[in-house]
C-alpha cells in the first residue's frame, strides 16, 4: 500500500550541528587538517600528486617552522587571487590556483572520510528522537556522513530528506540498485500500517557521499560509500561496482562540499537550496539546539541567516564542551532566551536534558 509520509513540513525544534558532535567518533577539526596534510605518515598523503601539489603550496606560501595556518586562511589566500583573476606568481597562475582549492577539498574529504565510522551517539540520538518526538529538523555544517548512516536505525518509521532533487529520485535504473533512495515528498509503500515521518537533514555545506555533476547540474547520492582515492584521484567502495559518472550524461561526477572560508559562494543552486530550506525550517522553529558548534569566522553566513529568520522571542539551548566567555557572547546576540549546557555530544544524548527537550516541544508556543 502506498501513502504519503507524514510531511512534517513546521517542526518546533531544529538541531543544528557542528564538529564538536562528529570529534568523538574520529572526525578530524578543521584545526586539525593542515598538521595532518604535512604530518600524517599515511601513504595517500605521501604519495599522491595531489597531497605533493599542496604541501609545495603550503611551504612556498605559509608554513615556517612549527606554526600552521587554518584552513580558512588558506582558502581566503586562495580565493582572493581567483576572485580577481590574478595570479600568485609564475609558478602559481589563476588555473592552477583554482586546480589547488579543488585539491585541497579532495584531501579534505579523504582525511574525514577515512576517519568515518559508525556512530553510536548518532544511532542512540536518533533512536530517542524516534520514541519522543519524531517531528524535528536537522541542519549541519559537518560533511562527514555520520548522522545519516545512523538514520538506517529507525528506517523506515521515519524517512531521510536531504531537501536536494537527487538523480536517485528521478532515475533509479541508471544507479547501482545499492544507491537506490526513497523520495519521502512522494507516495511510499507502508509497513505494519504505520506512516512514516519525514525529517529534513539540511547539510548547509554539502557531504562526502554527494557527487555532484558540474555537466547537468544534478546530485547523485551513493548512501554508503564517503570514500575518495587521492592517488587515482577517484571514488572508491567496497563494493564491486560504483557511480563515479553521471548516470545521465557520463560527466565525471565531483565532491559537494563548500570550502571553509569567508568567502561563501552561492552560485551553485545546490548551496542556494539548502540556504532556502534552511530558511524555512528556522522561521517555524521555536527552539534551537546547537550541538559541538562554535560559530567559526568563516560561518559568518549562518550567523545572518538565524538573525533574520529566527525570532527573538524563540528558545536557544547551546550543547558544548567548552567553557570559554567568548563562546556564550556568540550566542547571547541570537536571541533573549539562551541556555547553555557544557558537556560533549556523547554526555548530551544519554542525559535527561535531551529527553526534556523533546518531550517539551509539543508544549512550547510557536515563536511569533
Amino acid at each position: 500500500m502506498n501513502i504519503l509520509p507524514k510531511q512534517n513540513d513546521k517542526p518546533r525544534t531544529i538541531f543544528i550541528f557542528g564538529a564538536g558532535a562528529s570529534y568523538p567518533d574520529g572526525v578530524p577539526l578543521q584545526a586539525d587538517i593542515i598538521p595532518r596534510i604535512l604530518m600524517d605518515t599515511d601513504p595517500q598523503l605521501i604519495k599522491s600528486q595531489i597531497s605533493k601539489r599542496i604541501k609545495r603550496f603550503l611551504a612556498y606560501n605559509f608554513c615556517r617552522g612549527d606554526k600552521y595556518p587554518s584552513l580558512e586562511e588558506v582558502f581566503g589566500f586562495i580565493d582572493f587571487f581567483v576572485s580577481l583573476d590574478m595570479s600568485l606568481s609564475k609558478q602559481w597562475g589563476t588555473d592552477k590556483l583554482r586546480c589547488l582549492k579543488s585539491d585541497l577539498i579532495k584531501v579534505i574529504h579523504y582525511l574525514i572520510s577515512k576517519n568515518t565510522n559508525r556512530s553510536d551517539n548518532f544511532i542512540l540520538f536518533w533512536k530517542t528522537i524516534k520514541e519522543l518526538n519524531q517531528e524535528v529538523g536537522v541542519i549541519t555544517t559537518n560533511y562527514d556522513t555520520l548522522i545519516e548512516e545512523a538514520f538506517d536505525s529507525i528506517y523506515p518509521i521515519c524517512l531521510l530528506d536531504y531537501c536536494v532533487d537527487l538523480i536517485n529520485y528521478r532515475y533509479p535504473e541508471s544507479l547501482i540498485p545499492f544507491d537506490w533512495w526513497v523520495d519521502p515528498k512522494k507516495p511510499v509503500e507502508i509497513f505494519d500500517g504505520i506512516i512514516p515521518t519525514r525529517i529534513r537533514l539540511i547539510k548547509l555545506h554539502g557531504s562526502l557521499n554527494w557527487k555532484y555533476c558540474n555537466c547537468c547540474g544534478q546530485v547523485a547520492l551513493t548512501p554508503w560509500q564517503h570514500q575518495i582515492n587521492l592517488k587515482t584521484d577517484s571514488y572508491e567502495s567496497f563494493l564491486d561496482s560504483q557511480t563515479t559518472e553521471c548516470p545521465l550524461d557520463h560527466n565525471k561526477l565531483a565532491s559537494l562540499i563548500q570550502a571553509p572560508t569567508h568567502y561563501k559562494s552561492f552560485h551553485n543552486y545546490i548551496f542556494s537550496k539548502l540556504y532556502d530550506e534552511a530558511t524555512y525550517l528556522l522561521r517555524s522553529a521555536s527552539q534551537l539546539v546547537f550541538i559541538g558548534y562554535s560559530f567559526p569566522a568563516a560561518d559568518v553566513h549562518i550567523r545572518a541567516l538565524i538573525r533574520q529568520s529566527y525570532k527573538e522571542n524563540g528558545r536557544i539551548i547551546v550543547v558544548n564542551k567548552s567553557r570559554a566567555k567568548d563562546l556564550r557572547h556568540r550566542y547571547e546576540s541570537l536571541a533573549q532566551n539562551i541556555e547553555y549546557y557544557a558537556m560533549p555530544f556523547e554526555r548530551f544524548v544519554r542525559s535527561g536534558i535531551f529527553r526534556d527537550i523533546l518531550s517539551s516541544d509539543k508544549s512550547i508556543q510557536p515563536a511569533l
